[in-house]
């Protein structure tokens, strides 16, 4: 075997010839529709060398029957005599940028193990989420205690019904990091969670699971197919890590208690809300020159129907998706099976859907402000999501207001967003809102020392009369550009103010990239600013 020239993984090239490789086969799996998995198209294979670098290999479906009576995990092979293609597809397990395909005369030959990671195992320490970021199609092995279990959650993502429940490990170093289950996988930790009392010191190994993010905070979830898991296996990586876990420092068994708990919406607090904002009357935002975290508490007088109540989003950023013509590509390019969008994160996307968009306009008794609300703050106003209005109105939604929106007109709370140097360079005063409240134990501590509550009047906040094809009719002429959804942290209470309604009525049309510009003839936008959305996301 010495004598053999042997290729590591991670220099698996196209360009080389009767390139041989040593590996491990750490995973087998049948790749299928998620709905129909007697429908399989391939057999998939994960390989791992002595060096730890992975690499994933695909057999046809003529010669699955060959090399699946071969090929065992956590068994090791020479391998030689195949192809190499780019790792492409929609959803590619690995960061690696090529795969090896199997040709019917592979040569594989099992050999002796090349060391004791008998089933391939490669953990990431948990510190290691908080100081790097990864990415999409890094995969990770982790090990640790379950400290919790949550009830099943269940969730309803555009449309679908579905479920996840999150599971909480830690790690020897005292560290904590979420696993987050969804659909089939959920109903893994049934048995789990009904013998809690019976349960101590219960250790877990998620193999090949992906990272995301929510809300910038690590999780790893399991993936479509080559995902494992591991509860309390008699195996020697969880007795071993067992073992390191009770010699921590305070460890007592007696205090290792697996706890279920049901999560609920975080509720976010007053000193949450308030930090690190500036108070200030709407009439005073612009008096700063420099960028704050900004908190009016102001009435909605009216939403800018003119610019509609809805956009098309890709559902792994929130981003605007356009049409595949809307980037300039030619037409006579070949037109994928699957439809495509276009994102600007995340490039080509196949999975979108609708999110709320809408601009209104607060007042007080200073002055007015256009603000920008987005999907999670207008849910939380009329509890109904956007999909549900879009699939109620269909091809008719871009042509009306719907009348479900109309009760957030009247609605007094207090609005934090940031004004931003974006703002002050480029004039622009539509603002990107991130949480509001009607709490009134928060109301009053924003007015406490600094609004005199003895002279503050009511708005009277009219009818919002059914908007006509004449845009310079409109007093407010706001164009925007959103090309990113900036974070919206859920924090949003419900509000049991009232609106006037204006039913539905006809709108102009605004493309969500294409300003409108300024109709310098009209005398009603003489003093009005031109302002466009905030489109730079806030890290």
């Amino acid at each position: 075997m010495a004598d053999q020239a042997i290729t590591a993984l991670c220099d698996v090239d196209p360009m080389l010839d009767d390139v041989k490789i040593l590996v491990r086969v750490v995973r087998i799996w049948k790749a299928h529709p998620i709905t129909r998995p007697n429908e399989v198209w391939s057999l998939e294979v994960l390989f791992q060398d002595e060096q730890g670098n992975r690499i994933q290999g695909s057999i046809k479906k003529a010669d699955m029957n060959k090399f699946q009576a071969i090929l065992d995990e956590g068994s090791c092979y020479k391998v030689g005599n195949f192809g190499v293609g780019e790792n492409g597809g929609k959803f590619p397990l690995l960061s690696h940028r090529y795969k090896i395909g199997f040709y019917k005369n592979t040569s594989v030959t099992r050999v002796a193990p090349f060391d004791q990671n008998t089933r391939g195992f490669r953990f990431e320490p948990f510190k290691n989420f908080t100081i790097r970021h990864f990415k999409e199609t890094d995969i990770v092995d982790v090990i640790g205690t379950i400290i919790s279990i949550s009830e099943p959650i269940p969730y309803e993502s555009y449309g679908a019904q579905k479920t996840r429940r999150i599971v909480t490990l830690e790690d020897v170093d005292g560290v904590t990091l979420d696993c987050c289950f969804f659909d089939s996988w959920v109903d893994r930790f049934n048995i789990l969670a009904q013998q809690l009392n019976a349960m101590k010191n219960v250790v877990m190994i998620l193999q090949i699971g992906k990272v995301k993010y929510f809300n910038g905070k690590p999780s790893v979830s399991n993936g479509a197919f080559a995902t494992k898991l591991y509860l309390n296996d008699n195996i020697p990586e969880i007795n071993t890590f067992r073992k390191m876990y009770q010699e921590m420092d305070g460890y007592v068994e007696k205090n290792i208690v697996l706890n279920i708990f049901s999560p609920s919406k975080k509720a976010i607090t007053a000193d949450e809300f308030f930090e690190n904002a500036v108070r200030k009357t709407v009439g005073s935002i612009r008096e700063s020159e420099y960028q704050f975290e900004c908190i009016v508490y102001a009435k909605i007088h009216k939403v800018h129907r003119e610019h509609g109540w809805w956009y098309l989003a890709c559902k792994k950023c929130g981003c605007v998706a356009k049409e595949p013509d809307e980037q300039g590509g030619s037409s006579s390019k070949k037109k994928p099976k699957t439809k495509v969008w276009f994102c600007k994160q995340h490039k080509e996307i196949t999975h979108v859907g609708p999110r709320y968009k809408v601009i209104v306009r607060v007042i007080d008794d200073t002055g007015s402000a256009s603000l920008l609300l987005y999907e999670d703050i207008i849910t939380k106003l009329i509890d109904i999501p956007c999909h549900k209005l879009k699939a109620k109105y269909g091809e008719q939604a871009d042509d009306i207001f719907p009348d479900e929106l109309a009760p957030i007109v009247g609605m007094k709370l207090l609005f934090r967003f940031l004004y931003s140097s974006y703002n002050i360079n480029n004039n622009n005063h539509v603002y990107q809102v991130k949480m509001v409240s009607s709490d009134e134990s928060m109301i009053k501590t924003f007015k406490h020392g600094f609004i005199n509550e003895d002279n503050e009047g009511e708005i009277q906040t009219p009818v919002t009369p059914a908007v006509t094809t004449n845009k310079a009719a409109s007093l407010d002429n706001i164009p925007f550009n959103i090309e990113t959804t900036p974070e919206v942290i859920k924090g949003v209470h419900k509000d049991s103010g009232s609106g006037t309604s204006s039913g539905k009525s006809k709108r102009d049309v605004i493309g969500l990239d294409d300003g409108m510009q300024k109709d310098k003839g009209s005398k009603k936008l003489k003093n009005a600013e031109e302002v466009g959305v905030l489109n730079e996301e806030d890290d």
